[in-house]
């Protein structure tokens, strides 16, 4: 195995020359130019959008980093609902509603120039930050947030470890909800659309006195699943004797349903023209079936060295003689069929765990291809269906101006997550692999942020104190192969995080800046765990020895004991230098890093060496960019390019040992590329955009123990994403503006696991949305008829191969779907 696979030690310093070429080429064009002016149609022009990247008000294209920010109305046009949905415009950036092992429609995955975490597991930590309102959602579960009645959205590319902290590495994603108005207002939507999609959502603006404002906003949401359960031709049903007591199934017959409702309210008040409150409070509710799944490959040889728990079952149920002649070459496998009970050898069975002798003669199906539909909306896979998570956080902003250039901003935040998650991993009637999770967790975060404008506004500064505190248990069940394995998973993580940040930008000219920035983190994480195998399944395979167990009085244990406690420091900077050719066209340098945190493997399945518990430390990412942002033509054309290199460090990989996945840092890569956004308003009722983006991700070392197949591709990594939107006022009919709007989405092959196992490979992805609406005058009422996925493009979205199961699944995309939607507003 190659340990250094590009051969190279020197530092990759990647500014594109085709990029700073094109730079220059555009910037000296322009400011061959009269400087722009304002003109009577900036009304006609690419609309300004402000954002609050760098912890204040700014002009988008006055922010020296590769942000896609997202208005409202902007996603009004495209129908777009969820975060996830999100990164089909968003150039080099893949967000997806779904995992691998844990399945629901709640979770985001995100990846931002191929740095995330496809794993929702609490041990581990997101790659991408997701912030509501400036509070970090911590957990991918429940960080698919309901986009109801916000103002935007910011997704900021590359380390943002200076200004949003830990676990930024990818990048970040801001989510500004909207701000109670000043008058009373109401607006309201329903929605009908395929498999019975119904959505109702409303939002109300009440002044209550001149400085005191309220809103309250609420969403429902409800659709069939889009893949069918379907019996199996000659299932009894007779495994259904085993343990579903605990597992739970939906009775729909389906996977993939949405059923969801959201309130939200906010109270704004203005004590003084120097001192805001704001208080913000949310509820989200969804009681829904898994994601999909589709069974395409088996493995069931029982003479492989590693024969799977499927090989095992069908070993046990098929061929008694072989397994009971102590001579036989399957005889190894008879300890494991016998009669047993879970829990405890001696004690009393945990409730539902007890298993079933596989020598009682009745008839049980074997698992094989059999099982693989050829229709990938339809499923023979009844197991574990059921997605229930529960979120609700409070949020409390305090802005004070102590003078007319120096602010305080206070900003806290309160959340809860519960969630119980329920799987079918082999897409079978046959529990070959299930899971259950249950996490239940809450945090708390506090930060103080000063701004500082001083030396006539030359100088701007950002000085912070962030805390975080994070106390979550969860529960990671497995049920293996009709109970030959039954893995009880329990851990509980606290984590406390402190910080102390500054960001700077000098003028030294009026047309040269310079960016200064660090922040000082440190981690403190207290963690433990007791993975246990209920049946001795592994012990009974004669994987290891009783010796080796860290519990002598209790066999099913193999998670070390005791209680662990870690401390991680670090020190992320912020440097950059920016030019303004004229007053819309700017070019940028910048250099940034950021860290995400480390933690533990919890999924053990053979005691660790020394009952050592397995332990991962930080990954790192410093990335180089240049950059441009500029309008011509009055506005009308807006173009922002931006070229990146990424020295990717102690990445944390999955590595198999025996048949354990440990969490191991395990790697180096260098990660390249660039992204252009474009946006066009040629004539008054034309509007028009497009985006490119490219990845070329490389490992440059990794552990001689770890294979990521012959791509070595990273995860959710597509090498190409493009994307192409327009919005063309037609006519005047009925008092009202008759709209059309299409859009188009690609992005390239991608891996969906680490290992790239090739069945999981996405393939091209392709999705084309359009629909047409009138709008009235007054903008009071508004109808709009469309449709999603236009052309029925299906890919893989995420996938699951576990080699000691014996089964690979997918989750393919939504098929085409239409909708009508109603808007009123007063």
């Amino acid at each position: 195995m190659r340990t250094n696979i590009n051969g190279a030690k020197r530092r990759d310093i990647w500014l594109s020359g085709a990029a700073v070429a094109l730079c220059v080429s555009i910037a000296g064009h322009a400011s061959a130019q009269e400087t722009e002016v304002d003109s009577a149609q900036d009304n006609v022009g690419v609309a300004e959008i402000v954002v609050t990247a760098q912890k204040r008000s700014e002009n988008l294209q006055d922010v020296p980093i590769s942000i896609t920010a997202v208005t409202s109305d902007a996603l009004e046009s495209r129908g777009v609902r969820s975060v996830a949905e999100i990164s089909n415009f968003a150039p080099n950036v893949q967000l997806e509603s779904s995992a691998p092992i844990n399945s629901s429609s709640q979770i985001l995955t995100g990846f931002i120039r191929g740095i995330g975490q496809n794993d929702v597991s609490s041990s581990l930590e997101p790659g991408v930050g997701v912030y509501l309102d400036g509070v970090i959602l911590a957990r991918s579960i429940g960080a698919n947030v309901d986009l109801l009645d916000i103002e935007r959205i910011e997704i900021l590319k590359g380390p943002q470890g200076t200004l949003f902290g830990r676990n930024t590495i990818g990048g970040a994603i801001s989510i500004v909800t909207r701000d109670p108005a000043e008058e009373f207002a109401f607006r309201g939507e329903t929605t009908y659309g395929s498999r019975d999609r119904f959505e109702l959502r409303g939002t109300v603006d009440v002044p209550i006195a001149d400085t005191l404002r309220s809103q309250f906003s609420f969403s429902t949401r409800s659709q069939k699943g889009y893949q069918k359960i379907i019996p199996f031709p000659g299932d009894t049903g007779v495994t259904d004797e085993y343990n579903f007591g605990i597992i739970p199934r939906n009775k729909d017959n389906r996977r993939g349903s949405t059923d969801s409702y959201v309130f939200r309210g906010k109270l704004l008040w203005e004590a003084s023209p120097d001192l805001t409150f704001k208080i913000a409070g949310d509820y989200a509710k969804s009681k829904e079936q898994s994601s999909p799944i589709s069974l395409v490959a088996t493995d069931t040889d029982p003479l492989a060295p590693a024969p799977t728990y499927a090989a095992v079952y069908n070993t046990c149920i098929s061929a008694p003689g072989l397994l009971f002649d102590p001579g036989g070459p399957l005889a190894f496998l008879g300890p494991i069929c016998g009669p047993r009970g879970g829990g405890v050898p001696g004690a009393a069975p945990l409730p539902g765990l007890a298993g079933y002798n596989f020598a009682n003669p009745t008839p049980r199906l074997v698992f094989g291809d059999q099982f693989i539909t050829d229709d990938i909306d339809t499923t023979y896979g009844n197991g574990g269906n059921l997605s229930d998570v529960e979120t609700w956080s409070v949020t409390g902003v305090i802005d004070y101006r102590l003078s007319d250039d120096i602010a305080l901003k206070s900003t806290t935040g309160y959340r809860k997550v519960n969630a119980l998650l329920a799987n079918d991993l082999d897409g079978s009637p046959i529990m070959i692999g299930t899971t259950l999770a249950q996490v239940a967790e809450k945090q708390f975060s506090q930060e103080l942020q000063l701004t500082i404008d001083a030396f006539d506004n030359r100088l701007k500064s950002v000085v912070g104190a962030y805390y975080f505190y994070e106390k979550n248990f969860n529960l990671e069940n497995a049920y293996l192969s009709e109970g030959l394995g039954q893995f009880f998973g329990p851990y509980r993580n606290t984590n406390r995080s402190y910080a102390v940040y500054t960001h700077n930008s000098f003028n030294i000219t009026d047309a040269l800046s310079i960016t200064l920035g660090g922040r000082y983190t440190k981690d403190k994480k207290v963690f433990e765990a007791g993975q246990s195998d209920l049946n001795l399944s592994l012990l009974k395979l004669g994987l290891f020895a009783l010796g080796q167990l860290p519990d002598p009085t209790d066999p099913t244990r193999l998670y070390p004991l005791g209680v662990q406690r870690d401390t991680y420091n670090n020190f992320s900077m912020r440097v950059g230098a920016e030019y303004k050719i004229t007053d819309r066209i700017m070019v940028y340098a910048s250099y940034a890093e950021a860290f995400k945190s480390g933690g533990y493997t919890t999924r053990l399945s053979i005691p660790t060496p020394g009952n050592v518990p397995p332990q991962f430390g930080p990954e790192e990412a410093k990335t180089y960019e240049v950059g441009l942002k500029s309008q011509f033509l009055d506005r009308r054309l807006q173009l922002n390019l931006a070229a990146f290199s990424t020295d990717y460090t102690d990445l944390q990989v999955t590595v198999v040992r025996g048949i354990s996945p440990f969490i191991e840092n395990a790697g180096e890569a260098r990660i390249r590329g660039f992204e252009a956004e474009l946006q066009a308003v040629p004539i008054e009722r034309v509007r028009l955009s497009a985006s490119l983006g490219y990845v070329d991700a490389k490992y440059r070392k990794l552990d001689p123990d770890v294979s990521f197949g012959l791509n070595n591709a990273f995860v959710n990594t597509p090498k190409w994403s493009a994307s192409a939107a327009a919005d063309i006022d037609l006519f005047d009919a009925a008092g009202g503006m008759i709209t059309v709007h299409g859009d188009y989405s690609y992005k390239s092959n991608q891996a969906r696991d680490v290992v790239n196992t090739p069945l999981l490979f996405s393939g091209d992805k392709n999705l084309v949305g359009a629909n047409i609406r009138w709008t009235r005058d007054d903008k009071a009422l508004e109808l709009v008829a469309g449709v999603q996925n236009l052309t029925n493009d299906r890919h893989i979205v995420t996938g699951t191969q576990v080699d000691a199961i014996g089964a690979t699944t997918v989750t393919w995309s939504r098929p085409r779907e239409y909708y009508l939607t109603a808007r009123v507003r007063f």
